[in-house]
């Protein structure tokens, strides 16, 4: 027969260990939430560790990106989880227990707008002087007509589907409560105020001509452009009046007495500008260098803000540009990648700090752009 002895069995817990204490949460500013993706937060505390590596800051079970620390602040990226309540914690290497439990709210710089089903993709986007948003947009395949959003997203069919339209590439309040749409075509259409029925033809052009997009100036002419050799100023007396541009133009937007364009030429995909003055069309000059800044990217859409930055739609990865007065650029919604798809192919301002984008392949989305309004559009208040 055989025998054992029972060993004392060794545990992992040492009593003879010390620990640093554990850390605590007093604080988080931005006071009342942050925007998740896009802003940095402040951790206010005690017991952090000064070097960065040694904390970790969860929000709910996302771990965030931190960018500065000392043993009583905590610098973060706000990562990109939405709630109105969202549990911080920040566990320290050497301390035992986790800080205690803040509540914080993170909100969506980006999200879907409207609550468009599956099979409905938007195509193009414009806002009446109340804030009211309207959208292209086909359904199941086939172009279905307009759409018309309050600001809070209630939804009715302002107008019934064209006949021939696949789908409209350009889409702006103008004089007299019309709904203007283009669709890459020698024409110009137009809904009449109020909608309930399908678009009517306001004008044609030569054929060879392509309308993509249009814009109007202070003075009620229509600036179109497209895949031309000019630029067409078009008077409400349906006057049309040619300047001399030879370019692929998609997308226009006046704003400070010039006429902005986004355009490919044989230098490249630039945004151009031209002076508007008495109602004439001045020399086209080079205001942002694209293909510079997005080698092998298309700026698709461009808006203004009130304070002269320039916003690009485009089919970079980054989805929308954001170029200041000076020219600098840099791209603030880039954790929001995922939700522009294959680019951003509309924009258009609301009435606050929403912009709204209808995307390459059909969502709506509302952006939100703190601190931010529309430049003056002057198609919705002639």
């Amino acid at each position: 027969m055989t025998g054992c002895t029972k060993e004392e069995g060794v545990g992992l817990y040492n009593p003879n260990a010390s620990y640093a204490p554990a850390p605590t949460i007093t604080g988080i500013s931005p006071a009342g939430g942050a925007f998740a993706g896009m802003d940095t937060i402040t951790i206010q505390g005690t017991n952090f560790s000064s070097t960065v590596g040694q904390n970790v800051v969860f929000f709910n079970a996302q771990p965030a990106q931190l960018l500065s620390a000392s043993p009583t602040r905590i610098t973060l990226g706000a990562p990109l989880v939405t709630s109105d309540s969202i549990g911080v914690r920040v566990a320290v290497t050497g301390a035992l227990a986790f800080s205690n439990t803040a509540q914080y709210k993170l909100i969506a710089g980006v999200a879907q707008f409207g609550g468009l089903a599956a099979t409905e993709l938007s195509s193009s986007a414009a806002v009446d002087a109340a804030g009211n948003l309207y959208a292209g947009y086909s359904s199941a395949g086939t172009e279905a007509g307009i759409l018309k959003f309050t600001p809070t997203g209630s939804r009715t069919k302002y107008a019934l589907a064209t006949s021939g339209v696949v789908s409209w590439s350009g889409l702006k309040m103008g004089p007299g409560g019309y709904l203007y749409s283009t669709r890459s075509f020698r024409a110009i259409y137009r809904f009449s105020p109020g909608g309930g029925a399908a678009s009517a033809l306001w004008l044609a052009f030569p054929t060879g001509t392509s309308i993509t997009d249009l814009d109007f100036d202070k003075d009620g002419n229509a600036w179109g452009v497209g895949n031309n050799s000019s630029i067409y100023r078009i008077q409400q007396d349906k006057t049309i009046t040619t300047y001399p541009f030879v370019g692929n133009a998609r997308s226009a937007r006046v704003y400070n007495n010039y006429l902005y364009f986004a355009a490919r030429t044989d230098a490249g995909e630039k945004i151009w500008r031209a002076p508007i003055t008495a109602g004439a069309l001045g020399t086209a000059e080079v205001y942002f260098d694209f293909s510079a800044a997005y080698p092998t990217a298309t700026p698709l859409a461009i808006t203004f803000s009130s304070d002269g930055i320039l916003y690009i739609g485009t089919d970079a990865p980054d989805g929308l540009i954001v170029v200041s007065p000076n020219r600098s650029y840099s791209a603030p919604f880039a954790a929001y990648r995922a939700s522009f798809g294959t680019g951003v192919g509309s924009l258009a301002w609301g009435k606050a700090d929403d912009l709204y984008a209808s995307t390459v392949n059909g969502l709506l989305l509302k952006i939100i752009v703190r601190g931010k309004t529309s430049a003056t559009y002057f198609g919705s208040t002639l």
